[in-house]
Parts: structure tokens; sequence; C-alpha cells
């Protein structure tokens, strides 16, 4: 994806943003708009959670796992998300920003249903978070 696709997206210029598809013709059938609200949801949530962290990166990650699903990894360094949060992140209405909605993670999650798929997530607290969504 990079900064060059959605320049809008990336906060700043410092912020790294890495991609990797394997292999490089890997292909999903589903419908465009609804995945691209998708990742753009998570890609958002990853740059606020990075910050202004000085080795700020977020890395976009595309494969087949051993089932044969396509798998999309959106990963952090950020800060990471604490146990009891964690539980909660998919509930509606539920954030824990100041200006966010607690739309964004629900709403993923019902349009990964749709798509007969699932979402989870994966964090550490102090070394960053995963956001899996499998197809």
């Amino acid at each position: 994806m990079g900064a060059g696709v959605y320049p809008s997206l990336v906060p700043s210029s410092r912020l790294n943003v890495d991609t990797e598809r394997d292999p490089v013709g890997l292909e999903l059938t589903a419908d465009p708009e609804m995945i691209e609200q998708v990742l753009i949801n998570l890609l958002l949530n990853a740059f606020h959670a990075v910050g202004t962290k000085p080795d700020a990166a977020v890395g976009l990650t595309s494969f087949l796992d051993k089932q044969g699903h396509v798998v999309i990894d959106v990963k952090d360094n950020g800060a990471g998300i604490q146990d009891e949060v964690k539980e909660k992140i998919f509930i509606p209405f539920f954030t824990t920003k100041k200006e966010g909605s607690g739309i964004g993670l629900s709403l993923s999650k019902e349009i990964m249903r749709l798509h007969k798929g699932s979402i989870h997530v994966h964090s550490q607290p102090g070394e960053g978070t995963i956001l899996r969504l499998v197809f």
C-alpha cells in the first residue's frame, strides 16, 4: 500500500509503512469497498497507536495460511493493548480515544463476518499489535 497509494492516511513522512505480499500474485475475491474500509480502519488505528514514536512502523502483510485461507495482517510497533481493553475492542461504541466513536473495529468485524471471515487481535503491551483478517 505505502504512502503513495493513500497519502492522506499516512500521518507524516517519518512513518515507515512496509507492505509485503506472498505470493506476489495473491488475490482475494471480496467486496473491494468494504474491505478497503476495514483496512482503512485498521491502518488508522495503527497510525494512532504508534503516535509520535521516533521508530514508528506500520506493516501490511498478506499471505496464504496452512489451510489455504488468505490472511491480511496489519501490524504496528505501538504501545500494545492491555488485556482488559483487548476484550472490549470489538464492542460497538467502545473506544479509548478522546476523538473516537468506537465504531471502526465493530464495523470491521461485521464486514469480515459478511465475507465469511474473521478478525483477530494479537497484542503485547509495550511491543505492538497485529490485527489479522482471515478470509
